[in-house]
């Protein structure tokens, strides 16, 4: 199921936390030297701006969102080091493989003293009870409470498909479907658990933005 071809379709529907607010993106921005060479990892629309090229392996999302994006797997970069930096927004997340080896294809793109940000969607440190996270909907947005649930879930990974199976009987939202059927797997780990950073920020603007670090590695 092309659960990216999807959600390229109702990308509009989606808000914090799944999207960076303004505020996160200040932060990228922060992030960034003057006149940095620049990949983004996706075709986050608010982050286009800061990249000179941005790389997916979906061609509908590029399509949808187009503007300076290549088709790409983060997996096997097509880029030697010729960036000063590399971004993404919950790429690290959504990767379909080991953390080492995402950590080795970005750097290989990078320059001497390159650097990596990410918006990363981390587990609390203290692993939230399922059902209490079920039963405590009440107030809370659908997309706080989807990744509420997924890193109840998470071991640190959760299967898209199990994602779906918990939340649909207790909350039915119209975007959930683009889920039905994923082969995905996601990561969601403890900020103690990534590899060791360089600078970590956290947004106050929205809901579970404590969860949403953004967070440079000088690789």
């Amino acid at each position: 199921m092309d659960q990216w071809g999807k959600i390229s379709e109702r990308f509009h529907e989606w808000t914090a936390p799944l999207r960076p607010s303004p505020e996160d993106v200040e932060m990228f921005r922060r992030s960034l030297n003057p006149n940095a060479r620049t990949l983004l990892l996706g075709v986050t629309p608010e982050l286009l701006s800061l990249a000179r090229v941005a790389v997916d392996n979906n061609p509908k999302m590029i399509e949808v969102h187009h503007s300076h994006a290549v088709l790409g797997d983060w997996a096997d970069l097509p880029f030697g080091p010729e960036f000063d930096a590399v971004i993404g927004d919950g790429s690290l997340n959504v990767f379909q493989g080991r953390v080492d080896h995402f950590f080795q294809q970005v750097k290989k793109t990078l320059k001497n003293r390159g650097r990596l940000t990410l918006r990363v969607f981390s587990s609390p440190e203290v692993k939230e009870d399922l059902n209490s996270v079920l039963e405590g909907r009440e107030g809370m947005g659908f997309h706080a409470f989807k990744w509420r649930v997924a890193q109840a879930l998470a071991t640190p990974y959760v299967r898209v498909q199990d994602l779906y199976r918990v939340i649909k009987p207790v909350w039915d939202h119209p975007t959930l479907e683009v889920y039905k059927d994923s082969d995905l797997i996601y990561y969601f780990p403890k900020v103690s658990e990534l590899p060791k950073w360089d600078h970590i920020q956290f947004a106050t603007s929205y809901e579970l933005a404590e969860r949403c670090p953004v967070i440079t590695w000088n690789l």
